[in-house]
């Protein structure tokens, strides 16, 4: 990635984390990043190519954060693994947390290409459900709406980790939100 791309989707996370998307013209993202527009749009095409762009960059970023979980863990270890680097990552970037879910249900990221986005950047997602449907430990619904699921949980219990710190650093606090994450994938209701 180019220095001036970079520069850009920098200024246009600070942008959309403090003043979302409508307050992000391309203007003022051109400004803050340093460069002329024609220079933003030889870059991207449009705001929304933008946008998009650096959707995708969060997700490779918080996927190229998170390690792979061993394999010989039972499959919830596996899960609780993946949880709390993620976890551990937004907390750490409360900006792009602020991005992705202002950004999570606008019209500029259509469902498939957030599903995409998805499954390319955190591929252990897909994998891991389709494992557990296998083997009967996750509930056997449609995979796109075990991702939406999987998402929105995750976004919801970072954002209140993000809100209140002191909650995202206590124990119970975290054990509980993977807890109703795993309730809410394996259809169970079970113990921290």
């Amino acid at each position: 990635m180019t220095d001036k791309r970079r520069q850009i989707l920098d200024a246009a996370l600070t942008l959309c984390a403090e003043d979302g998307l409508q307050g992000a013209a391309t203007a003022r993202i051109a400004r803050a990043a340093g460069v002329a527009n024609g220079t933003l749009f030889h870059h991207f095409p449009s705001k929304e190519l933008l946008i998009q762009q650096l959707y995708q960059d969060v997700k490779q970023r918080l996927g190229a954060a998170i390690s792979e979980a061993d394999p010989a863990l039972p499959l919830k270890e596996q899960a609780r693994h993946y949880w709390r680097q993620a976890m551990g990552w937004m907390q750490a970037h409360p900006h792009e947390l602020k991005f992705v879910l202002g950004f999570f249900h606008s019209p500029l990221l259509a469902r498939p290409l957030r599903s995409q986005i998805l499954r390319d950047s955190l591929r252990f997602l897909p994998v891991l459900l389709v494992q557990g449907q296998a083997s009967g430990e996750l509930m056997p619904a449609p995979e796109a709406l075990m991702l939406e699921v999987c998402q929105s949980q995750f976004l919801a219990c970072a954002s209140l980790f993000v809100d209140s710190p002191e909650l995202g650093q206590d124990s119970h606090w975290q054990a509980s939100a993977f807890a109703l994450f795993w309730s809410a994938i394996s259809g169970t209701l079970d113990d921290a």
